[in-house]
C-alpha cells in the first residue's frame, strides 16, 4: 500500500527585533528577535502517484500547478515550484496544500508554507536534513532564489516553534529558548488580542527594501539597534511575568518600528491602532514588515472582549490563536 505523507508547520507573532533579521543588519551588527509560534498552520500532503511529472494543489488558493520531464512549470505557485526546483531528483508526486489563514498575512505563512514542504519531501525521501540545514534552505529559497524580501526569523520560528530568541550573524543563527514560567507564557497568551486588517502581500517588497535602503544610508540605524535592545528586556519582563509592562514595551517597540519606513504603517493601521489603544491595549503592533496583515495587541484580560468587539466593528477579523511549543512536524498516514 502507497503511504501518504503529512506535514504542517507553525506560524509566529513576531514580538521584538523584527528588522534586524534582515541582511545586511545581521552580517554587520548582529540580530536579534523575540518570537513565538502559535496554533496557525501551512498543511501538506504528498502522494506518490507512481507517475512522470508533479502536481501541486493548494486548496485555499484554488489554484493547481503541473510540471511534465524537464520541470517545465505553468507557474501558478511559485513558492512550491521553487522548493521543487531545489530537488531536481524527485518526480511522481501530488502535493496539496493550505493554510490557516489568508495570504500577505505577516505571521510568516510563507515560510512556514516552505518550511512544511521541505519537511513532508524530507519524510517521503529521506533526505535527512537538520533542523538549521532546513530554516538555511528555506530562507534560501525565499530571499535568493527566488529574491523575496525579507529576514530570517520566519523560518528559523516554523522550523524550531516556541518562544524563542533568535540570534543572527553572517549565516549563522543561535536559537535561544524563553525558559519563562509557563504560567507567564499562558498569562500573556490571556492578554493578547490578534486580528487580521487586511492585505499586505502586494506592499511587502516594497516596503522592506524601503527599510533596507534607509538602514543603509544611515538614517534608520539607530532605530535597529533600539529595537534589538528591547528583546533583553522583553525577555526580562515575561520572565519576571510583568505582562502589563510587556505590553508598554509593545508600544514603545511599535513606535520605534514606524520610524523604520513611512510604509510600515498607513492610515488604516494607524486607526486601528487607536482604537486598540482607546480601548485598554497597552500596546501592540503590526506581525510582520508591515503596510496591513494581522495586528497584536496586548490589553487586560478583563478588557479582552471589550477590545475585540472594537476590533470587529472596525472591520478586523479577530481570530483566537494560542501558543505552541513546536514547529514543524511530518508523519506517515494510510491512504
Amino acid at each position: 500500500m502507497t503511504m501518504l505523507y503529512k506535514a504542517k508547520a507553525p506560524m509566529r507573532i513576531g514580538f521584538f527585533g523584527g528588522g534586524t533579521d534582515v541582511s545586511p543588519y545581521p552580517e554587520e551588527y548582529g540580530g536579534k528577535v523575540l518570537n513565538c509560534t502559535i496554533d496557525k498552520y501551512v498543511r501538506c500532503m504528498l502522494r506518490p502517484t507512481g507517475r512522470p511529472g508533479i502536481t501541486i494543489r493548494s486548496l485555499d488558493l484554488q489554484t493547481i500547478t503541473q510540471t511534465v520531464a524537464g520541470r517545465t512549470w505553468t507557474g501558478n505557485l511559485p513558492l512550491p515550484e521553487a522548493v521543487l526546483n531545489a530537488h531536481p531528483e524527485i518526480d511522481g508526486i501530488e502535493i496539496v496544500m493550505f493554510s490557516d489563514v489568508p495570504p500577505g498575512s505577516g505571521l510568516g505563512s510563507s515560510s512556514a508554507l516552505v518550511v512544511a514542504m521541505l519537511k513532508v519531501l524530507d519524510a517521503a525521501f529521506e533526505l535527512n536534513l537538520t533542523p538549521h540545514e532546513l530554516a538555511k534552505l528555506a530562507y534560501r529559497i525565499e530571499r535568493v532564489d527566488l529574491g523575496i524580501a525579507g529576514g530570517w526569523q520566519d523560518q528559523y520560528a516554523a522550523v524550531f516553534g516556541g518562544m524563542n530568541v533568535y540570534h543572527f550573524g553572517a549565516g549563522d543563527a543561535i536559537v535561544e529558548p524563553v525558559m519563562a514560567d509557563e504560567a507567564a507564557i499562558l498569562e500573556l497568551e490571556s492578554c493578547l488580542v490578534i486580528g487580521f486588517i487586511g492585505d499586505r502581500q502586494m506592499l511587502t517588497r516594497n516596503v522592506v527594501n524601503d527599510q533596507v535602503r534607509r538602514m543603509r544610508e544611515g538614517d534608520t540605524l539607530r532605530y535597529h539597534h533600539e529595537t534589538k535592545a528591547l528583546v533583553d528586556e522583553a525577555v526580562k519582563l515575561l520572565r519576571a511575568a510583568r505582562i502589563p509592562d510587556f505590553g508598554r514595551l509593545l508600544h514603545e517597540a511599535w513606535e520605534i518600528k514606524k520610524a523604520f519606513s513611512p510604509h510600515i504603517a498607513p492610515p488604516l493601521v494607524e486607526e486601528v491602532y487607536a482604537i486598540a489603544r482607546r480601548h485598554g491595549a497597552w500596546g501592540g503592533k503590526l506581525s510582520g514588515a508591515g503596510g496591513g496583515g494581522f495586528m497584536c495587541f496586548c490589553c487586560p484580560f478583563e478588557r479582552r472582549l471589550e477590545l475585540e468587539q472594537a476590533l470587529g466593528e472596525a472591520g478586523v477579523r479577530v481570530r483566537p490563536f494560542s501558543f505552541t511549543r513546536s514547529g514543524v512536524h511530518a508523519w506517515k498516514a494510510q491512504p
